[in-house]
Parts: C-alpha cells; sequence; structure tokens
C-alpha cells in the first residue's frame, strides 16, 4: 500500500537504493531511468518492487504509505464512513506489515535453531557443572536434549503456521482497502491518499 511514483523517485534519487537501481539500469541496458522508466521495469520485473519492500522493511521503513483521512464535519455521512473505515484498515495493515511477505523458512529455522542449540548448551553446562547425571542417568540426559530439539520444530512449525494466517489476513484487509481507496476516488471523497 504505497505509492509507486514515490517509490519510483526514491530509487532513482535516494542512496538507500542504489544498488537496486544499479541492477535496474542493467537489466534495462541504459545509463540512466527516468522515472517513468523505473515504473514500467515494475511491471517487467516484480523482483524490483519486492527487493525495494524488503530493503525498506530492513531499514524499518514502513511500506504503508497510507495517510490517515481526516473526517471533516462537512463530509456526507458515506463519505465520513468510509474514511472511517480506511483509518481502521490502515492501522490493521500497519500491526500486519511484518507478515506482508511469505514466510521465510530458513530465517525461522535459524532463529529458532540457534535458540534450540543455546538451550541445550545451557543444560549441559549445568549438568556438567552441578551433577553427577552424566554417569548416573545419561539416557535422561540426552532425552533431555532430544525433547528440546522436538519442542523447537514444533515451535518453528506453529511459527510458520502463524505467519502464514497472518499472511493471508494482511492480503485480504490489502485487497479491501484497495477497493476503498477506489471507491472513495470515483465518489471523491478521497483528495490525498498515500504520504
Amino acid at each position: 500500500m504505497f505509492d509507486l511514483k514515490k517509490a519510483a523517485k526514491r530509487i532513482k534519487e535516494d542512496g538507500l537504493y542504489t544498488f537496486i537501481y544499479n541492477e535496474m539500469k542493467e537489466y534495462a541496458g541504459r545509463e540512466e531511468l527516468t522515472e517513468e522508466e523505473i515504473l514500467l521495469l515494475f511491471q517487467k520485473n516484480p523482483k524490483f518492487l519486492e527487493d525495494y519492500k524488503t530493503l525498506n522493511t530492513q531499514s524499518e521503513i514502513s511500506n504503508i504509505q497510507l495517510i490517515e483521512q481526516e473526517v471533516l464535519p462537512d463530509d456526507t455521512p458515506e463519505c465520513a464512513k468510509l474514511k472511517q473505515q480506511l483509518n481502521h484498515y490502515r492501522k490493521e495493515l500497519i500491526r500486519l506489515e511484518p507478515y506482508e511477505g511469505k514466510p521465510d523458512s530458513m530465517v525461522y529455522a535459524i532463529w529458532i535453531g540457534s535458540a534450540v542449540v543455546f538451550l541445550i548448551f545451557v543444560i549441559h553446562n549445568l549438568i556438567v557443572l552441578y551433577t553427577y547425571w552424566y554417569e548416573k542417568y545419561p539416557y535422561l540426559v540426552y532425552l533431555s536434549y532430544l525433547v528440546v530439539a522436538v519442542g523447537g520444530y514444533i515451535y518453528y512449525r506453529k511459527r510458520i503456521k502463524d505467519h502464514l494466517k497472518y499472511h493471508a489476513v494482511f492480503k485480504e484487509v490489502e485487497e479491501k482497502t484497495k477497493q476503498l481507496i477506489e471507491r472513495g476516488r470515483s465518489s471523491g471523497c478521497l483528495k490525498k491518499i498515500f504520504q
């Protein structure tokens, strides 16, 4: 939910997006690109738009550029309702923004796997330092490691499932927002939509 023209301008002028701009120039086989050419490249190769969104997310820049619509006293009841609904959807999109893309299973695997390895390391050190369980109950010790590993795998599966669920909700709200924006534009209720 952002203005493609603003994205094209940022890619052309902002140093943060230099590598995307360079990839676009290489793809197009040109020395320089206009903002209109960048917009066309967004359509030809959606990877550029995905790279832009990913870089924004990594840089903690929101991809939700909808502005909050002020409900004016002279708005018709339909316009007021439309603006309130759009503001609600905007808040939902911002809340669900981390789930905009499909889950990257490698990120979750590395994050949760690291936590599992650390937890096993801590358990191992506690057992070695304060008990004699390796001599008396070795199977129990290794079983505890297995329990931690299985628990980590179950948690990994849950995180992927939750991400997919929230991703579906995000896409649904995004589609409703697009329809609402089109309705607002055609009825003349919305003047300025994006930051």
